[in-house]
């Protein structure tokens, strides 16, 4: 008798489990619709749409860029033997802004050379520097054009000696 309990009590453990590989499948499934969905979201959210995204996609093709010749100036600097060489090139949305920048080149030049020459070496030498002097130019070069004229800046040289 003994023996036929521990037969039936082998028996009650195999018993194998039924919908164990058919939850499993559903779980796979179901966790592959959330990944694709999110993907989809996720696309949808970062793509420009209508309006927004034609202006970004003519904006983009329609500007220019007008190049400047190289610009060194001496550094705020006790010694007087740091300088500063920069080249910038400036991003116009139209090809007629050209010329406007071409005959206000001058006081473009002066502003550069105010702005730089009253940075110190170690300014100048900072990691978010060259950021910060794009954005005073940016700024100081507009307000003296009267308007938005430079979309952006770019240096395109940038020594410390």
């Amino acid at each position: 008798m003994a023996e036929e309990t521990k037969v039936e009590v082998q028996e009650g453990n195999q018993k194998p489990k039924k919908g164990g590989k058919k939850k499993l499948l559903l779980l796979l499934i179901s966790g592959l619709l959330i990944i694709i969905l999110a993907g989809v979201m996720v696309f949808f959210l970062t793509t420009p749409k209508g309006e927004e995204g034609k202006e970004a996609k003519r904006h983009h093709k329609e500007t220019f860029l007008y190049t400047m010749e190289p610009v060194v100036v001496n550094l705020f600097d006790p010694t007087g033997k740091r300088y500063l060489q920069i080249s910038l090139a400036f991003e116009l949305g139209d090809k007629k802004l050209e010329e406007e920048i071409k005959n206000n080149e001058p006081k473009i030049k002066d502003v550069i050379i105010s702005v730089l020459s009253s940075k110190t070496p170690e300014e100048v030498l900072q990691p978010e520097a060259k950021e910060l002097i794009k954005n005073e130019l940016l700024h100081k070069i507009n307000s003296i054009l009267g308007e938005e004229v430079v979309l952006n800046i770019y240096i395109t040289q940038y020594i410390v000696e």
